[in-house]
């Protein structure tokens, strides 16, 4: 393993504040960041004053997670990151130049927050890549994965989420799984994704694949499209028990209050089954 502190480009980004759920994403990043042949990125934020005074060492923390990173993948190349700044918006500027950024769903110190606390949300709402937020019984630390057919879950509202679906599809490639289209059409009442009417009334069905570029691209992925007609969130929701991993498409929206995510992505962030892959429209993804 080679350690520097030259920030890389395109790379996997990983946040980290040496708690059992940070170490759960570590782990995850390094072997996202392996798959890809590309450098992995530890990140430790935390910001001076008040109550957020720095208690954690971050030499002792970064140590740590470099000899974790070294003792799984010894060739990996990794750089370490450690800046008087807070966490989410250190993770958010780093985000630009990666392919990948990933988190665990709770943390301390550095990462102090509630469960699925202020720094998930705040980079899920601002992250430029794609953001891998690691949760979900099979990634708790000391828990064994039950054996079970890996699935990629894709949830999409029109085949217009081509960020997201290409994401899928190379996950699925990725993971030698099964690719199932989860496409989930609201009853009478609410809007796909909690978005302003306008863009709702555009997820008019699910994707086609057959005879598509995605089809053409991947032919060797085996492909299920599943119409619901639900909830959306607890519809995606229920088909994560199923999932090795489920991708999103996050189409964010400004409000007075800011980058505001919709409650499709609120409810998988703090209810899946599965990691939770979250792709901006428009994500750089190579």
């Amino acid at each position: 393993m080679n350690a520097s502190t030259t920030a890389p480009r395109d790379h996997v980004v990983v946040g980290t504040d040496g708690s059992p759920p940070a170490m759960a994403a570590l782990d995850r990043a390094a072997t996202e960041a392996r798959r890809r042949a590309v450098p992995l990125e530890i990140v430790h934020g935390w910001s001076w004053g008040g109550a957020y005074e720095p208690t954690d060492d971050s030499s002792a923390i970064l140590g740590a997670a470099l000899r974790r990173v070294a003792d799984q993948h010894p060739a990996l190349p990794v750089v370490t990151t450690s800046v008087p700044e807070d966490a989410a918006s250190v993770l958010v500027r780093r985000s630009g130049d990666a392919r990948l950024t990933v988190l665990g769903t709770r943390g301390r110190g550095g990462f102090t927050g509630l469960l699925l606390g202020s720094v998930t949300l705040r980079v899920a709402a601002h992250c430029h890549s794609p953001l891998l937020v690691v949760r979900g019984t099979s990634d708790q630390p000391g828990r064994p994965e039950q054996p079970r057919e890996r699935t990629v879950v894709l949830g999409v509202r029109t085949a217009a989420d081509s960020a997201a679906t290409a994401f899928a599809f190379e996950e699925a490639v990725r993971q030698q799984a099964r690719l199932l289209t989860v496409h989930a059409r609201p009853g009478p009442v609410g809007s796909v994704s909690g978005d302003p009417p306008a863009a709702a009334d555009q997820a008019a069905g699910p994707p086609d694949w057959a005879g598509s570029e995605w089809r053409v691209t991947y032919p060797h992925v085996d492909v299920e499209t599943r119409t619901v007609r639900g909830d959306p969130a607890r519809t995606l929701v229920e088909a994560t028990q199923e999932a090795t991993a489920i991708v999103i498409a996050v189409h964010r929206r400004t409000t007075g209050l800011g980058m505001q995510l919709g409650p499709v992505t609120h409810a998988l962030l703090h209810h899946s089954h599965a990691p939770v892959v979250m792709v901006p429209s428009g994500a750089r993804l190579v």
